[in-house]
């Protein structure tokens, strides 16, 4: 067990370290880029990350569930070619599909700062899916620690071109309308991302080939096969990973930034902080699926809800710190002009819905995670399907009408939804992870009521407003709770993660 608490450990470290520079990119580019066209950066973006749920079709995990069961190094070099194949071929079909409609959506193609540069995204979205599948004889090899540093190397790629761009080549652009010199200097801030995961793929591809090389086999009947016997719950997990992204589509389409609408970017900061925090859990069970795949039922679910209590202890820290410094955080992050103020709701007071929706979402995860486990995937289509067809009426008569209201409420009803129905499956089937009721009672109590006492303690000293006016002042007083945060959970924390 040693060895996975090791290797565990060092990728949720490695993961925070670089979501610590996913930070500094936030913070680089929304005061650059000012609301509208952070609005387009995070529009075509999201446009082609919801396509990658599509193109990923969870064969990532499928690939390291049947590859963890081969013993055989023979035959699983050659399976692990096929998947490498079916991978490949998923990109190429999906993205161009995305790129050819994207050329149909008017609020995209009347936005020089969107439609010119589609091709550099589509690009960047198929480095970033094929990095992640050459990754697979890392996780194998207990080897993650190379995908993390390939992590943080494509961070530093990144960061080191916007500090050239930003300060050098393209600093003090006025954003605020068309010219060549700021479509120019966008266009440099999305060679900076591309450049950054090519960094990551080449790197993950050279190391994974010590174990096992690289090579593409279009096995055609293969892919048949897994499009066929997987088709419900790829489609299941498109619908479940696109809806936070979704949101950011609608936005941009209702609410264009070619007319002068911010919605997108105030909206893409706040999810922006939540997504760069999704990697932990991901990272977490990519270092133990393969070996949680090849234990008896009992032991499974044993593992699969030690699984759950550190994943829901994670979400209850990151509640806590996006409700006591919502303000202090965005502030600090994107500045002034991403703020609440009045008859308007910014992206800080966003921020703590949507660190409720990440702890549904992580909650989702697990039990998607449970599923796969035991070959049950396929029965999540169409309970998310009747999900989402519900997500998007109630989307389009509240978006319309309060705007970033609608999103939040419509938001939250679907991540709660998404988490029965798979919870429904789970106990249909008989595969609920073990719960210790006490020990799900304590651990939500204690969260709760070290938030109420911080909160408490910083309302009667009257020390919200000193933290919202003084970053230093934030950073030593957030530094100080969450350090007690940690330490009373440490050992707690341990023992979950011994057990797994």
């Amino acid at each position: 067990m040693s060895l996975v608490f090791r290797d565990a450990f060092w990728q949720i470290f490695w993961r925070l370290v670089s979501a610590l520079a996913g930070f500094i990119v936030v913070k680089l580019l929304t005061p650059y880029l000012w609301p509208l066209r952070y609005g387009d950066y995070s529009t075509v973006l999201k446009y082609f990350a919801i396509w990658s749920a599509l193109a990923d079709f969870w064969i990532y995990v499928i690939a390291l569930n049947v590859l963890g069961k081969i013993k055989d190094k023979t035959e699983k070099l050659k399976q692990y070619h096929k998947f490498l194949g079916f991978r490949f071929f998923m990109i190429f079909i999906v993205y161009f599909t995305a790129f050819l409609i994207a050329y149909f959506i008017p609020a995209y193609t009347n936005n020089p700062f969107v439609a010119y540069w589609l091709v550099i995204w589509m690009l960047f979205s198929a480095s970033f899916m094929a990095a992640g599948i050459v990754q697979i004889p890392l996780q194998l090899n207990w080897q993650m620690k190379q995908v993390s540093i390939a992590l943080i190397l494509a961070r530093v790629v990144q960061l080191i071109a916007l500090f050239l761009i930003i300060f050098h080549f393209f600093p003090k652009v006025d954003f605020s309308h068309f010219s060549i010199v700021a479509l120019c200097a966008f266009l440099a801030v999305l060679f900076s991302v591309l450049l950054s995961w090519l960094a990551q793929f080449f790197y993950v591809l050279i190391m994974g080939n010590k174990f096992m090389k690289f090579k593409l086999d279009f096995d055609f009947n293969f892919i048949k096969e897994n499009i066929k016997s997987n088709w419900k719950y790829g489609f299941s997990y498109f619908l479940s990973s696109f809806h936070t992204l979704i949101v950011l589509i609608f936005l941009s389409i209702m609410f264009p930034t070619s007319e002068w609408f911010t919605y997108v970017g105030i909206w893409a900061v706040a999810l922006a902080l939540i997504e760069i925090l999704l990697i932990v859990p991901s990272a977490f069970w990519n270092s133990i699926i393969h070996k949680i795949s090849s234990y008896e039922k009992i032991e499974k679910l044993k593992a699969l809800w030690n699984y759950l209590l550190f994943i829901l202890w994670f979400g209850f820290f990151v509640l806590f710190n996006f409700v006591l410094f919502k303000t202090s955080i965005v502030n600090f992050i994107a500045g002034p002009k991403y703020l609440t103020y009045p008859g308007h709701l910014w992206s800080d007071y966003i921020l703590p819905f949507l660190a409720i929706v990440l702890l549904f979402s992580f909650v989702k995860q697990v039990f998607n995670y449970v599923l796969v486990s035991f070959n049950h995937q396929n029965h999540l289509l169409k309970v998310n399907l009747i999900w989402v067809v519900i997500w998007v009426i109630i989307g389009l008569i509240l978006i319309p009408k309060f705007n970033l209201y609608g999103w939040i409420i419509t938001q939250l009803v679907l991540e709660i939804c998404f988490v029965i129905g798979a919870i429904i499956i789970a106990k249909k089937y008989k595969i609920i992870p073990t719960i210790e009721i006490k020990t799900l009672l304590l651990l939500t109590w204690l969260s709760f009521l070290f938030l109420w006492v911080s909160y408490y303690f910083l309302y009667i000293t009257k020390l919200f407003d000193k933290i919202d006016s003084s970053i230093i002042f934030f950073l030593l007083i957030a530094g100080i709770l969450n350090l007690i945060y940690l330490a009373w959970s440490y050992k707690f924390i341990r023992k979950i993660m011994s057990k797994i």
